[in-house]
């Protein structure tokens, strides 16, 4: 794949000695989806969509009354958000996507602690 700045610059075949390789816009590589525009919003969405399949995969012991809130917060940190934040050494994060995965963070975090109170009791 090759990338450009402006549209139209992009060939669609490529010959290489005697081997020919058709041009594509994107592509997934050691699960990660790459694009000819480097843009990561699309990855992001889908790599929070597998943490959400993760969250729920383990709902049962991250809701348990068994565990302590340590104990969860160590499976959060060792299994769901390695998934979610599986090459993100390479992503050029925009705040909205820094906010996409805030967000994220945050509604699991409510759901492993629960509902809490206010200190007035209500």
């Amino acid at each position: 794949m090759k990338t450009a700045r402006e549209k139209g610059k992009i060939t669609q075949q490529y010959i290489i000695g005697q081997n020919q390789f058709e041009s594509v816009n994107e592509f997934r590589y050691l699960g990660a989806q790459i694009n000819t525009q480097n843009k990561i919003s699309e990855e992001i969405r889908k790599r929070i969509k597998v943490g959400n399949r993760c969250y729920y995969a383990h709902k049962k012991l991250l809701s348990s009354k068994l565990l302590n809130y340590n104990s969860k917060i160590q499976i959060y940190i060792t299994i769901i958000q390695p998934t979610v934040t599986y090459g993100s050494e390479t992503w050029v994060l925009t705040t909205s996507d820094k906010n996409q995965l805030k967000i994220f963070e945050r509604k699991i975090l409510r759901k492993i602690y629960g509902p809490t109170q206010n200190p007035d009791g209500t």
